[in-house]
Parts: structure tokens; C-alpha cells; sequence
């Protein structure tokens, strides 16, 4: 059965560069994509009744023209990529969560930025709730993002299960990566953990069948005199290695309570160099 891909749009350059990485993932893997756009038409009590359904009437056509302007320049580019629409009234997460589970999507792929100047950044606010929330797994792309590709792909690890279950959610969605790396990060001056990870490597390897784990460590150290905060001293380490995607768990166990608390998580969707696949365990 083809699996179906929710792109969340607000119809700004971050959205369709998100889209067009979606695209170019049902292209490879014979999906379809859905693209949903959510909107708020204008209203007050002054206006009276009329006036409002006239302003509801406006933004539903806008957002209509917008969506339909938008499919037609994925197609054109993406042609024999299936590409459904939907324009909605409600607030971004709840109508999100309520559309994957309904529809039974199997991803929802996201830019990390949103329209800007007189209305609000619509993906960048809300970016972080679905990824915290959804019920199914997210793709949080950058503004630039790379080709489609997935020869090596990043895993972000402190020795938890949930990291496998996130690693096979992303095969089971699409494929087997070429290789994976497992990055894990520790304390400065705590033990590297060498032993542990080469071991947990070979755990992984042999429960995925996944012909290529490596392991990788690196120390960081988290203050206030330290330029350079997680996640570019994560990305730094990704794009170093050359990896094509990076996936995270949500683990709230040991010192990734302090590496992805809420702020950390955020601040990681705001900040991408490459996609990252978010699971939530």
C-alpha cells in the first residue's frame, strides 16, 4: 500500500523548499504527498455579520488560489508524484494531529520557518508542538536543504531502545540507509564510553541488519563560555562526517535530560543544517 507524506504548508519559500524535499522523497519511494494549509480568516464583533462571512469567504478563496498555484508548480516539477490538497480553518497542531490520524499519513515533513513580516511565522511557531506532540513521525527540513539522499544517516545515541525503535520507524517508512552513524556526545571529563558504544554499534547492526554502523564520539560542554551551543556543535559533527539526515529520539533518560529538554529540542528544529527525523518514543 503507497504511503502518503503530510506537508504542512503557509505557502512561504521555507514551505515549498520543505515540499519540494517531500516530493523528491515520494518520487524515490512511490509515495503521495498531501499538502494541508491551515487558515484564520478575520473577524471582529464590530464588523457584524456579514462583513465577517465576506472576510471568511476572502481567506478561504485566498487560501484556495494559493494551494492550488502551489500543487500546480510541484507537479510540474515532480510530474507522476500523486499530490492531494486541503485547505482548513483551525490552529496548525490540532488540525495536523487530526488529519494524520485520520488519514492514516505515515510522516509529515515541515520546513523550520514561516511567512514573516505583518502575520506570524506559522511552521517556525509550531514546528516544535507537532514535533513534541504528533503521532506520528516528523521531518523537520532546513531552509536550504540538501538532495534527496540517505547513504548515511546520523543517530543521535545515548544507549536507549527508543533510538532503535526511532531507527526502525525510519526504515519502516522508507528504506534501509546505507550506513548509519551513531553520534553520542558526552560530558567533557566524563568517560568516552568507547567500549559501550562500539558495542551498542554492533547491537544495532545486528538488530537492523543494516550493513554499515559506526560509532562516533565527541565531548561537549555545556556553558555559558562556550561559543558554540548543541545543536551546532551536532550539526558541525554531522556535516563533518558527511551524513545526508539525522535522527533523534525523544529520550528523557541520563544526560539527554539536559540535551533535549524542550529548549534543546526547539532549538534544534530552528537551527537545521540538514533534515532530522524526529521520533517520538
Amino acid at each position: 500500500m503507497s504511503k502518503t507524506v503530510l506537508v504542512p504548508t503557509d505557502f512561504s519559500d521555507n514551505a515549498a523548499a520543505a515540499a519540494r524535499y517531500a516530493a523528491q522523497m515520494a518520487r524515490h519511494f512511490g509515495w503521495s504527498i498531501h499538502l494541508l494549509h491551515l487558515y484564520t480568516p478575520f473577524s471582529t464583533a464590530f464588523g457584524g455579520e456579514e462583513l465577517n462571512r465576506e472576510a471568511q469567504e476572502l481567506a478561504a478563496n485566498e487560501a484556495e488560489s494559493n494551494m492550488t498555484a502551489a500543487a500546480a508548480d510541484l507537479e510540474e516539477e515532480f510530474s507522476g508524484v500523486v499530490i492531494t490538497t486541503d485547505c482548513k480553518q483551525g490552529v496548525m497542531s490540532d488540525v495536523v494531529y487530526r488529519t494524520a490520524r485520520e488519514a492514516k499519513n505515515n510522516l509529515i515533513v515541515m520546513g523550520t520557518k514561516g511567512a514573516s513580516g505583518l502575520k506570524h511565522a506559522v511552521l517556525g511557531s509550531n514546528t516544535f508542538e507537532i514535533i513534541k506532540n504528533s503521532p506520528i513521525p516528523v521531518l523537520a527540513v532546513p531552509e536550504t536543504p540538501p538532495t534527496f539522499q540517505q547513504r548515511n544517516v546520523g543517530l543521535l545515541t545515548n544507549f536507549q531502545p527508543s533510538e532503535i525503535e526511532a531507527l526502525e520507524a525510519f526504515i519502516a517508512i522508507g528504506e534501509a540507509p546505507q550506513q548509519v552513524t551513531l553520534i553520542h556526545l558526552f560530558e567533557k571529563g566524563a568517560n568516552k564510553d568507547e567500549k559501550d558504544l562500539a558495542d551498542w554499534a554492533k547491537h544495532i547492526q545486528d538488530r537492523t541488519a543494516i550493513s554499515r554502523v559506526l560509532d562516533k564520539t565527541a565531548p561537549f560542554s555545556d556553558r555559558m563560555d562556550v561559543k558554540e551551543d548543541f545543536p551546532e556543535h551536532v550539526f558541525r559533527l554531522a556535516q563533518s562526517d558527511g551524513m545526508d539526515l539525522l535522527i533523534v529520539s525523544r529520550e528523557r533518560k541520563g544526560f539527554f535530560d539536559k540535551l533535549f529538554s524542550g529548549d534543546r529540542v526547539k532549538a534544534m528544529a530552528h537551527q537545521l543544517e540538514i533534515p532530522v527525523f524526529f521520533h517520538n518514543a
